[in-house]
């Protein structure tokens, strides 16, 4: 399915689009690195999309648009890391959501990279090293699945988060 839609025509498609972009902006979000070893090169790229999915066995999703850079290759490794951010890697999440600074994005942090895994945040709040185990198509994005074999854990949770257009962090609730 590429960009149809199985809803009966009930609204106008433009002012559906702008209510759901607007819906969405009012999601808080937890920021996420995703990360790869393409032949031996360290990728990654901001992710929000990403979702645990199961208990048994541990696993989780990540969705990605189509049109970003990792994509293909992301399809084709067996392994990928998701490094959860806390409120300290602001530098972190900035440098890998601009496309402008892809070949320098793993300057900013310290990373733990190998010849056979895909990198990880050192310091993330958690970090979970995935194999690759499906991928599914839907309109614009793909969905992949990953059974988590390995978990790092750093600190107690103070996460970043992404809120109506920029990085914040979660608050204290009032009774």
């Amino acid at each position: 399915m590429t960009g149809q839609s199985s809803c009966p025509e009930s609204a106008d498609p433009a002012e559906l689009l702008d209510d759901f972009r607007q819906a969405m902006r009012g999601v808080a979000s937890t920021i996420h690195i995703v990360t790869l070893l393409v032949e031996g090169a360290p990728k990654g790229m901001t992710a929000t999309a990403v979702s645990s999915l199961s208990m048994q066995p541990p696993s989780l999703l990540v969705c990605m648009n189509e049109s970003v850079s990792m994509h293909e290759a992301m399809a084709g490794v067996d392994w990928f890391c998701v490094s959860v951010l806390s409120a300290r890697h602001v530098s972190v999440a900035r440098t890998f959501s601009d496309s402008r600074l892809r070949d320098v994005r793993f300057e900013t942090g310290e990373w733990n990279i190998d010849d056979e895994h895909a990198p990880r945040l050192a310091d993330a709040q958690a970090a979970m090293l995935c194999k690759r185990v499906g991928h599914h198509r839907f309109g614009t994005h793909s969905i992949f699945l990953g059974e988590v074999c390995k978990v790092w854990l750093h600190g107690a949770p103070d996460p970043l988060i992404y809120l109506d257009g920029s990085f914040q962090t979660p608050g204290p609730v009032a009774d």
